[in-house]
């Protein structure tokens, strides 16, 4: 069943991510999967943070999508990239279309992770994004759909308690 609510509530709803961390110690890591979270609002950023290195995962975070492609340029690719859409200075739809004309990104997966479900849904239809979290979202599907792209090297995806 899906949290409803804003951050804050996601936040006093799921589990602390110490609750993972025995679990997680005990997972040989060899190498961790790097998530540029590209969104405008600090706490959707925190919040995925605290969501995303519990389960092994390196958290980059760009405020919008001209930061992204900034972070991007002189560093190395991340595994992958969770966008929302309306950013101002380079919006999601933008930031994505550049991230596939460009042979470097192009293959990057992307979730849009976005309260905008007719224009996500349109993006995963066109085939130019992986996948589609809806916010709000369940915490839960969100490091499931993470874990699925970002392949063997993370550690499994926190499991419901």
């Amino acid at each position: 069943m899906p949290i409803q609510g804003n951050l804050l509530t996601l936040l006093r709803t799921s589990p602390h991510p110490s609750a993972y961390e025995s679990r997680l110690e005990s997972v040989a890591r060899p190498g961790l999967s790097t998530i540029l979270v590209v969104d405008d609002d600090a706490d959707t950023r925190f919040m995925l943070r605290l969501l995303l290195e519990p389960a092994g995962h390196e958290v980059v975070e760009a405020c919008d999508g001209e930061a992204a492609m900034s972070f991007i340029k002189p560093n190395s690719l991340p595994d992958v990239i969770t966008t929302d859409l309306a950013m101002p200075i380079l919006n999601g739809e933008g930031l994505i279309s550049r991230l596939r004309s460009e042979p470097r990104t192009a293959s990057i997966p992307i979730v849009v992770i976005s309260a905008s479900p007719d224009a996500a849904r349109a993006l995963k239809a066109s085939g130019l994004v992986e996948a589609v979290v809806i916010k709000p979202f369940d915490p839960f599907v969100l490091a499931d759909c993470i874990l699925a792209l970002a392949g063997p090297a993370s550690a499994p995806a926190l499991q419901h308690v």
